[in-house]
């Protein structure tokens, strides 16, 4: 009995550095939280139905975290997928945001992250928003425009908290305001 004891305590001994150097795994303030995740995703829901706002906007229209969604409604023929790292790192592929009937027209998608956040004490929306990424490749052919296809890697300052965070696909004119194309949901 003695013994089992002994080896039991001799295990624990062993052990507690390698917990001591992992961390606590609810500590979100240790210092791996820069290469988390915060959110992956691979899918998204492309603006339709009661989500398409008028023209022009009407207050009644309807906003996800404070952004209108586009005016005409839009589809995903491929896929949408990223991530979002605790560092800000967000990378998002696009492949195949098209309009239902027609090809795009947009030669630059936006991508926004918005969370959840707390200033003096109170919970406020934060959107951060990136800059423009070509969907027509390197020299924006119009031929590869029409695929609405976009790489989008961008660095954000993300609030701290960062609560419920989402990520939208935007128009890629900001002088034209903020519309969103599709956000992370089925």
């Amino acid at each position: 009995m003695l013994r089992n004891q002994i080896y039991i305590l001799l295990l624990w001994m062993l052990a507690m550095p390698a917990f001591a150097a992992y961390g606590s795994p609810n500590n979100s303030n240790n210092s791996n939280s820069t290469a988390r995740e915060i959110l992956r995703f691979d899918t998204m829901y492309a603006v339709n139905g009661p989500f398409v706002s008028h023209v022009p906007a009407q207050l009644s229209d309807p906003t996800i975290r404070d952004i209108l969604g586009d005016s005409l409604p839009w589809k995903i023929n491929k896929s949408i997928k990223g991530v979002l790292s605790a560092n800000g790192l967000l990378k998002v592929q696009v492949r195949g945001l098209v309009f239902p009937y027609s090809p795009n027209d947009e030669a630059y998608f936006r991508a926004l992250v918005s969370c959840q956040a707390v200033e003096n004490n109170v919970i406020v929306v934060k959107n951060l928003i990136t800059a423009p990424f070509r969907t027509g490749g390197r020299h924006n052919n119009p031929n590869l425009i029409a695929k609405g296809n976009a790489d989008i890697k961008a660095r954000l300052q993300l609030p701290r908290p960062c609560v419920a965070p989402i990520i939208m696909i935007l128009n890629g004119d900001a002088q034209a305001g903020n519309l969103w194309f599709a956000v992370t949901g089925l």
